[in-house]
């Protein structure tokens, strides 16, 4: 579970997103984050299923590896962290380290579309960066069976067509939550790329 301190960095993290989304900032300088519920479950999450490699495409400033971490620190696990922006993925990481979660996420800076078909399985995957490469990343994963896949903003972007694709795959569950912006929950009932 998520400790006092870093629940209250998610709120701070949480409120700056709110304040600059009314500063009509470009979008390089929005930082991307999930709301503190869809934190919340993502951590329970990972720590319920025992998930050992955690894989986040899209970190960001680092509300989601937060959350990821304390899972991970729970059942000794590992997250790797995908950010492609280095100014985010540096402020993260400082996070991360002045929450003492460092031990538990490897950053790694770059496009994930050079990366994943390399990376091998991870048990738990959350997929936030650009809606229209959700598909496509979903694609490449290589998920073992009970492996689960979480994507954000699947109600609040509308992400029908990803909700449809990855329900059309053989061998998963899918399930949308209205938790936050919504999250679509895949459980790979075999073990395969999505």
């Amino acid at each position: 579970m998520l400790n006092e301190r870093e629940r209250i960095e998610i709120a701070r993290l949480w409120e700056r997103k709110l304040q600059q989304g009314t500063l009509s900032l470009p979008q390089s300088e929005r930082h991307r984050n999930l709301e503190p519920a869809s934190a919340e479950f993502i951590c329970s999450l990972a720590a319920g299923i025992g998930a050992k490699r955690i894989l986040e495409i899209g970190g960001s400033s680092g509300l989601s590896t937060i959350a990821l971490a304390a899972g991970a620190r729970q059942v000794e696990g590992m997250v790797t962290s995908i950010e492609i922006e280095p100014n985010r993925q540096a402020e993260a990481q400082a996070r991360i380290s002045h929450l003492g979660l460092a031990p538990y996420v490897d950053f790694i800076l770059g496009d994930a579309v050079s990366l994943l078909e390399s990376m091998g399985q991870f048990d738990l995957v959350f997929i936030d960066c650009e809606k229209e490469d959700y598909i496509l990343f979903f694609d490449m994963l290589d998920v073992p069976a009970g492996g689960i896949v979480v994507a954000d903003n699947v109600i609040s972007h509308s992400l029908t067509d990803y909700v449809a694709h990855v329900r059309s795959q053989r061998e998963v569950e899918s399930i949308t939550l209205p938790v936050g912006n919504g999250l679509e929950v895949t459980r790979f009932v075999k073990s395969g790329r999505g």
